[in-house]
């Protein structure tokens, strides 16, 4: 098996969610650059109470390695996530963009499982927590 982590460059997708059904559920597609320590991609957190939440952002982050212990090496990844803006190419420059996720896994070594933090804004301009969930590694989807 190949390790993640010797690539170049790589694509890992995850679903973060909790066993409770009215949830939030957070998708992530990420490309992961070991050479620079670096995270980027798209989330899309989706939940299907009143009032429905469809929240797309665009991540941007690192990740660290964390040894505790010989043999016991984790992956802390943490990024910042904007809104997705589809620019008019002649727009010019144009204001600040606040965050609307934040996001914090700790992974393991194998980058195919673990925990995360994250928080996100509603329609609402309210910040909502989710703290301990469990994070899976998913087959990502074949474009093309």
């Amino acid at each position: 098996m190949l390790e993640l982590d010797k690539a170049g460059l790589f694509i890992v997708c995850y679903t973060i969610e909790t066993a409770r059904t009215s949830a939030p559920v957070f998708n992530l597609n990420l490309t992961v650059n070991p050479p620079k320590g670096t995270v980027h991609g798209l989330g899309k957190i989706i939940q299907s109470t009143n009032p429905p939440l469809d929240l797309t952002t665009r991540l941007d982050g690192s990740f660290t390695y964390m040894t505790v212990m010989p043999n016991n090496t984790h992956i802390l990844v943490v990024a910042t996530g904007y809104p997705v803006i589809h620019w008019h190419p002649y727009s010019g420059v144009s204001t600040v963009i606040p965050p609307n996720a934040e996001l914090r896994m700790f992974l393991s070594r194998d980058w195919k499982s673990g925990t995360a933090n994250y928080k996100y804004i509603d329609n609402q301009g309210d910040w909502h927590s989710i703290s301990d969930v469990s994070v899976k590694y998913e087959n990502c989807p074949i474009l093309g």
